[in-house]
């Protein structure tokens, strides 16, 4: 027998190996005087039973004894030991997780063997009724054909995520149903269907996240429980892997079966406020996609369907546009406001869609930036953009024209690691001068971290190349940001210009913008400049650069050439 004596006293410690040796059953024991030798130990290797003293140097016998069994490192059998005869200590013990107490003053031979006896068998039956809890809760909460959760388990999580998605989360049911699955039972006989059920769980597991649950209600009825979604095309992402998972026939006792499966999907909040009409919710969703035809899913919400059917085809189209050349440069002129001289211009990106037509940025652009392709759509713009300035100066610009060139950097693209290198790429390979090259940045990007973005703008700057804050007045800028980046230029939001003339305080805002910029020796730039009413005034009251409709849309560059470069 292998014995653990955890106690401070060594003679209480010779007291136990002495009342312990006088038996038939050879013994061997393992001392520690210490509440953290005693765990090391128990830790170690396994005893046969741990004689614990109530008082330790360094810890309470019972917090021991807590955290004896909350490790799980001593399966086994303990008796605590005490000096004082308490029996609320002697209870605390035995809820704690002993099985037995015994006084000191009570050590002999006999009484200490008796219990360690009781002890050892004390905790086989709790062993025994803890694993048949295990079993009972296994069977309450397990599907005994497939091994996954059942509708009891199934429903107790659902009930647990929509307490959790009130207080902010996202939560989303997937009701699958294998197609035609009575055909199975009714050729082949239970047996089969039975197989193929095992199968399809099987085929599931591999295609949901650690993180969702997936569970069969009954009969050929499955369920996927997804939480902590990001976007609702998650949901019909996850259904797709599903159907596609059917794809390769399922062996069944010898016999290949080829089946299909229609999915239901409802979100909640979207769908429905509780779970009895979230689940309704998920059975109309799978019938409608019964209905058209099996083998694909459907939300509940047909708006719904259709807007993440939308997106994921913008998504996928987006990821093409690259590829097959359809993203395209505009180019907007930039006219010295005070002789009417076209001094630069600005390139706005465009999506030549094959079937929508031309898109604006708005269009697309949130989506390329959550999908994670504004990086390379962005070093795709620097470097088109870059060529084709430098040919038109060399090719076509008259002698003394600047024709410097303004292009919008994002957010994301600040955060880039190889910034610095994509932009020194695109002046090498172009050729152009770097003091011809303007980068707009957004007020809104330089609200998180402008100490670190500050710094970075500075790298850009050393360069030679020139910065200007772009929709100037719609975001955060304060005179601390102003002072603290290298800006060179002030572009005043379009929404301000389209305000010139429709009331005295609109128009005395948007004078005081101006002096303002003006005052801290910055450019500046009326962007949306429509009528010849608008351009007068901006002129009038110091504004160096117009662009706008007034002076000509953005145009290809074709045309862009025609209107301004060959004229």
């Amino acid at each position: 027998m292998e014995v653990l004596i955890i106690d401070d006293d060594e003679l209480d410690r010779m007291a136990i190996i002495r009342a312990m040796r006088h038996a038939e059953v050879e013994v061997n024991f393992a001392q520690a005087t210490t509440a953290q030798q005693g765990l090391i130990l128990a830790n170690a290797q396994r005893f046969d039973v741990v004689l614990l003293d109530f008082r330790l140097p360094d810890c309470d016998g019972i917090e021991v004894l807590k955290m004896l069994r909350s490790t799980g490192a001593c399966q086994t059998a303990i008796v605590m030991l005490s000096q004082q005869e308490d029996e609320t200590l002697a209870a605390q013990a035995l809820e704690a997780g002993a099985q037995d107490f015994l006084l000191k003053d009570e050590v002999n031979s006999r009484r200490l063997w008796r219990a360690v006896y009781q002890a050892q068998h004390r905790y086989r039956l709790e062993e025994a009724l803890h694993n048949s809890r295990n079993e009972l809760r296994q069977l309450a909460e397990c599907d005994p054909l497939t091994g996954l959760a059942n509708r009891y388990d199934f429903e107790r999580a659902l009930q647990l995520g929509v307490g959790r998605a009130n207080r902010g989360g996202t939560l989303a049911v997937l009701l699958l149903d294998v197609d035609r699955f009575k055909q199975v039972n009714d050729t082949y006989g239970h047996g089969v269907g039975d197989r193929l059920l095992i199968e399809v769980a099987r085929r599931l597991k591999p295609v949901i996240r650690e993180s969702d649950l997936l569970a069969r209600l009954g009969g050929d009825e499955f369920v996927v429980l997804l939480q902590d979604l990001a976007r609702d095309e998650q949901a019909i992402l996850l259904a797709e892997r599903i159907v596609a998972s059917f794809h390769e026939p399922m062996l069944c006792d010898g016999i290949s079966l080829r089946v299909t499966a229609s999915i239901g999907i409802a979100v909640y909040g979207d769908s429905a406020n509780n779970t009895l009409d979230l689940m309704k919710c998920a059975d109309i969703a799978l019938y409608r996609a019964k209905q058209a035809g099996r083998n694909q899913s459907h939300f509940y919400s047909k708006q719904l369907h259709q807007a993440v059917r939308k997106r994921m085809a913008l998504e996928r189209d987006i990821r093409n546009a690259l590829a097959q050349q359809e993203f395209k440069l505009y180019y907007q002129a930039q006219i010295d406001a005070k002789n009417g001289q076209l001094i630069g211009l600005e390139a706005l990106l465009r999506w030549e869609h094959p079937s929508r037509g031309v898109l604006l940025p708005a269009d697309f652009l949130i989506m390329a930036e959550e999908i994670g392709l504004m990086p390379e759509i962005g070093k795709w713009v620097l470097q088109s953009a870059c060529r084709q300035v430098h040919a038109w100066r060399n090719c076509l610009a008259p002698d003394g024209l600047c024709l410097a060139i303004a292009i919008n950097l994002s957010a994301g693209q600040l955060q880039e690691q190889d910034l610095f290198e994509t932009i020194d790429r695109a002046l090498a390979d172009s050729g152009l001068d770097a003091g011809l090259l303007e980068l707009e940045i957004t007020e809104h990007a330089l609200i998180k971290n402008p100490q670190n973005i500050a710094a970075k703008l500075a790298k850009i700057a050393a360069r030679g190349v020139r910065l200007s804050l772009d929709d100037f007045g719609t975001g955060f800028s304060s005179f601390e940001h102003l002072k603290l980046f290298p800006i060179h230029a002030l572009k005043i939001d379009r929404i301000f210009v389209s305000g010139i003339g429709q009331g005295e305080a609109q128009d005395r805002l948007l004078a005081a913008m101006i002096r303002f910029a003006k005052a801290l020796g910055l450019k500046v730039v009326a962007e949306g400049v429509e009528t010849n009413a608008q351009a007068q005034f901006c002129c009038a009251h110091g504004c160096d650069f117009q662009q706008g409709y007034f002076y000509a849309e953005a145009l290809p560059a074709t045309e862009f050439e025609s209107r301004f470069l060959l004229a």
